[in-house]
C-alpha cells in the first residue's frame, strides 16, 4: 500500500541580466516548479499470485509492508482485523463485517496543493467485488479509487485525490458484498 503527494505550487523563475528575447522568453514560460517524484504508471488489470512491493516504499502510509505488526493500522466500523502470513506475505484480514464499510484503516494527514497517488493489493474472500478506497475527512469522503477484486488472487487498486485544504483523514475501504 502506498500513498505519495507533491506540490505544484507556482513560482516564478528569473535569470538575471538577459537580452530582451530572453526576458521576452522568461515572462512567457515562466512556469511552474514542481517538487516530484517521477510518477510510477505500474499498474495491473491481471490478478497476481502475490502482491507487489508498495509504490514510492509507502509514501505517506506508515508500516505499508506490515514489517512492525498492526503498527499504524485500526480497524474502521466494527470489523476485527487480524494480521496474517502466507509465503513470505503479510497482509491484514478484516472479518466480522456486517456494514459495507467495516475494514482496516490508517489516519494520515493530507495537504492541500498537492496530488496524491494512492495504490493498493486487494484480495476477498470469495466471488468478484467491488473495493472502493475512501478517505474521510471532516468535511466529507474522497473516494481515491474502486477495482473488482477476485478471489484467490491479489487486484491491485490504484487512483489518486486531492484536497482544498490541508486536514486529517482517515483511509478506509469499501466493499458492495455487505449492505452499501
Amino acid at each position: 500500500m502506498s500513498l505519495l503527494g507533491y506540490s505544484n505550487q507556482p513560482t516564478m523563475k528569473f535569470w538575471g541580466k538577459s537580452n530582451l528575447l530572453e526576458l521576452f522568453c522568461t515572462v512567457l514560460f515562466a512556469g511552474f516548479q514542481v517538487n516530484a517524484l517521477s510518477y510510477d504508471y505500474t499498474a495491473s488489470i491481471e490478478c497476481s499470485a502475490k502482491p507487489h512491493k508498495p509504490q514510492y516504499n509507502g509514501g505517506i502510509i506508515v508500516n505499508p509492508e506490515l514489517n512492525h505488526g498492526l503498527n499504524g493500522w485500526s480497524s474502521f466500523g466494527n470489523a476485527k482485523i487480524q494480521l496474517r502470513e502466507s509465503e513470505g506475505n503479510r497482509f491484514i484480514v478484516a472479518h466480522g463485517r456486517q456494514q459495507s464499510y467495516d475494514s482496516i484503516s490508517q489516519k494520515t494527514y493530507l495537504q492541500s496543493n498537492k496530488f496524491y497517488t494512492f495504490s493498493a493489493w486487494i484480495q476477498v474472500s470469495s466471488g468478484s467485488v467491488p473495493v472502493t478506497a475512501i478517505f474521510k475527512t471532516s468535511s466529507g469522503f474522497i473516494h481515491a479509487g474502486a477495482i473488482v477484486a477476485e478471489s484467490n488472487c491479489w487486484s491491485m487498486l490504484k487512483g489518486g485525490l486531492t484536497v482544498d485544504a490541508s486536514v486529517p483523514a482517515e483511509l478506509y475501504f469499501e466493499t458492495c458484498d455487505q449492505p452499501c
